[in-house]
């Protein structure tokens, strides 16, 4: 049997909002929403918190042990390595990379992807939707074997690369078998993720609308909220084109 485990990817070195990872949304912080959305997930053996050095990060380490979740300590800026040697130590044959700016994460749509790439007929080394977006922003998926990350992290030399993996793979489609999952529609002009002050303003308006109703809302409640309240979609819509912040010019 394939063993597929939920990675979070989590740091708390964040320069616009400090320490996002752990402000509180209804009460608790993004990264424990982030964990029980995903186990929500039926393809999924587990799900780790996978963080940088210690002493960096010992606010996410402590909230691990206090809450009993899986967590893996590795490098602080080589993500691959990082990435790589989470999955090594929890034997998974594949990984969902998800990061911790995404308290949305919808566990339908991981399913739906993960279920795609377990697919025999046609096998993927990654199944994602950042290739071409049409996901509202937020709701960011990649499924990854491990094969692939050993090859990347075999195969790329240069340290910004190593943090930006992604760059690498669109750099070198060919050298993967990947598939782009798209929406229905296409929204990828909505932003559901966490960088700016506002993002945490629209963050804390859909859980004080959402999660009092239902502890896992979907990305179908959402859009339902936003048709009927459009304006709260203004509070970071200056933001709505940035992605990779902090990224290198490569």
């Amino acid at each position: 049997m394939t063993k597929i485990i939920g990675i979070i990817q989590a740091r708390l070195a964040s320069i616009r909002l400090p320490k996002k990872v752990m402000l509180e949304l209804v009460g608790k912080p993004v990264l424990w929403h982030i964990y029980n959305r995903l186990k929500q997930c039926s393809t999924l053996s587990e799900i780790v918190i996978s963080t940088g050095e210690y002493k960096n990060n010992k606010e996410i380490c402590d909230f691990t042990s206090a809450n009993n979740i899986p967590l893996f300590i590795g490098s602080e800026n080589d993500l691959i390595d990082r990435l790589y040697k989470t999955a090594l130590n929890y034997n998974a044959d594949a990984i969902v990379r998800i990061t911790a700016d995404c308290p949305l994460v919808d566990p339908k749509i991981v399913d739906t992807f993960v279920t795609k790439f377990l697919e025999k007929n046609q096998p993927f080394d990654i199944v994602t939707n950042c290739e071409k977006r049409t996901f509202p922003h937020g709701l960011d998926i990649e499924v990854i074997s491990t094969k692939t990350l050993k090859k990347l992290w075999e195969e790329i030399k240069e340290p910004e690369l190593r943090e930006w993996f992604p760059f690498f793979i669109q750099k070198n489609p060919n050298m993967f078998k990947i598939l782009n999952m798209e929406n229905n529609n296409d929204q990828s002009k909505l932003r559901w993720t966490l960088d700016y002050p506002e993002d945490y303003e629209f963050l804390k308006q859909i859980y004080k609308n959402l999660f009092h109703t239902q502890k896992t809302f979907y990305m179908q409640n959402i859009l339902d909220l936003l048709k009927k309240f459009p304006k709260l979609k203004e509070i970071n819509s200056k933001y709505v084109d940035h992605h990779n912040i902090g990224a290198p010019k490569i």
